[in-house]
């Protein structure tokens, strides 16, 4: 009889296991779908889809990397989408409190500096006065991101393609790290060809061009890496004939 209750209680024990871990692995997933529907909303400039499953989510029960996810969707919105400010301020109170709230967390700081820099583009005058605000931004979403390829290639653009206090070479840095981190990302060989035409480096440039043509389209960023391989073919017609290479 003891013998008996003890397997029962053995498979109890093992079943109440199986049923905490395939719990976790539930919510592990949703995350990961909810992450990865922001990221093909985006990625396929899917405006009304995006704003509508904003509103349909309760923000206060996310957890910190999928509430940076939501401003990134904001911001997003107020940048391409045909949002308003609103869509704007709504995404800095929100990285504004994550950065509170998670002082070790990159994506919070990631976040912040791509409001900021959404803001810039939309009005290049506030350049002069966000770009140290932004720069700060970058540089501790790089510090505790140092797995992350975001925060490099955003830090990359910043310093590459941004004309106020550029740094080429740290932007290459950034770049390759980026590019270590996330190798099938089309737009990063893009903005490499870009760096190697600036540097006069044709033959470089013509190789990058390529990997960025060469790379699937992934259907999470299925516009964005369409519109960077139309950008990254009209430049290789142009450099191929600057490369001397033999």
């Amino acid at each position: 009889m003891r013998n008996f209750l003890e397997r029962i209680i053995r498979v109890f024990l093992v079943l109440l296991i199986f049923f905490i871990l395939q719990e976790l692995l539930l919510a592990s997933s949703y995350s990961s779908e909810l992450s990865y529907k922001i990221q093909y909303m985006i990625g396929n400039r899917q405006a009304k889809e995006l704003d509508a499953l904003l509103k349909s989510i309760n923000y206060e029960e996310l957890s910190p990397d999928e509430k940076g996810d939501i401003v990134i969707a904001y911001t997003e919105l107020y940048s391409w989408g045909g949002m308003g400010y609103n869509y704007s301020e709504k995404a800095y109170q929100l990285a504004e409190k994550i950065v509170k709230d998670y002082p070790n967390f990159w994506k919070g700081y990631y976040c912040m500096a791509l409001v900021l820099s959404h803001r810039v583009q939309k009005n290049n005058l506030l350049a002069l006065t966000l770009t140290s605000k932004i720069d700060y931004n970058l540089d501790m979403a790089v510090k505790y991101g140092r797995d992350q390829w975001l925060p490099h290639f955003l830090a990359a653009i910043r310093y590459i393609e941004v004309p106020i206090f550029p740094d080429l070479e740290r932007g290459e840095a950034l770049l390759k790290r980026s590019i270590e981190l996330e190798p099938n990302h089309v737009y990063s060989y893009f903005v490499y060809g870009k760096l190697y035409e600036r540097k006069g480096k044709y033959c470089e440039a013509v190789e990058m061009y390529k990997k960025a043509l060469s790379l699937p389209t992934r259907p999470e960023w299925k516009i964005v890496d369409e519109d960077a391989k139309k950008d990254a073919k009209q430049r290789l017609a142009e450099v191929e004939k600057k490369c001397t290479k033999k």
